[in-house]
């Protein structure tokens, strides 16, 4: 009774391990469709924001890195022109709630001075409406440690964003009615954002929504708010933290750990029939 009770828990335990860390299409959808509503809503608003679409290189990229568990922002970030947000928690993930966490940072910045208030962090919400920031692709690892931060049985989120924001003394956008200052290139409006093609001809559509390689752009912006060692508050570090009542479970990123584990299942189910 005992015994078939801990195998039907392993088997469980390592069918979740081969589920954790994927985002599922619905999370990728959730990741779009909240920064796109949460980028139509900034105030003051904005005279010139682009809607934002998934880019499976930049998830490739962000992917790769959340693999390593490292509690830093990628160094390729330079050669790559891209920005990063990093959120890690020891809970369930949730992606909405980790978006959320990052634009809410927006109650500590000053859009007028542009500044964060003193001992607060608001770079990942600058990086989230950066209205030249227009691809995103975002990844999930459940790392059993992470280098240089105390944490054990977390998930690691990664978004990575195309192009870059937060350069140093630019602000995230340009304030203004919503659309006045669309390009020619994104010349209509769709919920307070420019986008190419009209919305609501449905044989146009925008061409932003391809999957072409980022290019490497000239020199690395500033950003406005430096990474620091990361202390035990999470609203001091640079990256966001979350502390859950229950952990995730393991999962292995490359792909022997990947097929070690099938072998584990296969085992536990055949077990489990006998």
């Amino acid at each position: 009774m005992h015994w078939n009770v801990a195998l039907r828990s392993a088997g469980l335990w390592v069918i979740l391990s081969l589920a954790a860390g994927q985002l599922t299409e619905q999370e990728k959808s959730t990741i779009i469709d909240l920064h796109n509503e949460l980028r139509s809503k900034v105030q003051p608003s904005a005279a010139f924001m682009q809607n934002v679409v998934w880019d499976e290189t930049l998830r490739l990229v962000a992917e790769d890195y959340a693999a390593k568990c490292i509690w830093d922002h990628n160094p390729l970030l330079e050669e790559l022109g891209m920005g990063e947000n990093l959120f890690v928690g020891t809970g369930p993930f949730n992606a909405a709630k980790a978006m959320l966490d990052w634009f809410g940072e927006h109650v500590d910045y000053d859009f007028e001075t542009n500044n964060c208030t003193e001992d607060k962090m608001c770079g990942h919400y600058t990086q989230m409406v950066w209205a030249d920031s227009n691809r995103i692709g975002c990844a999930t690892h459940f790392c059993d440690t992470l280098e240089r931060l105390d944490f054990e049985k977390t998930t690691l989120f990664v978004c990575n964003y195309y192009p870059s924001g937060n350069f140093e003394g630019q602000k995230p956008y340009k304030s203004g009615k919503p659309c006045s200052k669309c390009p020619d290139n994104l010349s209509f409006c769709d919920n307070n954002m420019c986008v190419a093609g009209n919305p609501f001809n449905s044989s146009e559509k925008p061409e932003s929504n391809d999957t072409e390689a980022p290019k490497v752009l000239p020199g690395r912006p500033q950003m406005t708010t430096e990474p620091v060692a990361a202390p035990e508050e999470p609203t001091q570090s640079h990256v966001k933290i979350e502390r859950g009542m229950e952990s995730e479970l393991s999962h292995g990123s490359k792909m022997e750990s990947i097929s070690a584990s099938l072998v584990m299942l296969v085992w536990l189910l055949a077990a489990l029939v006998m």
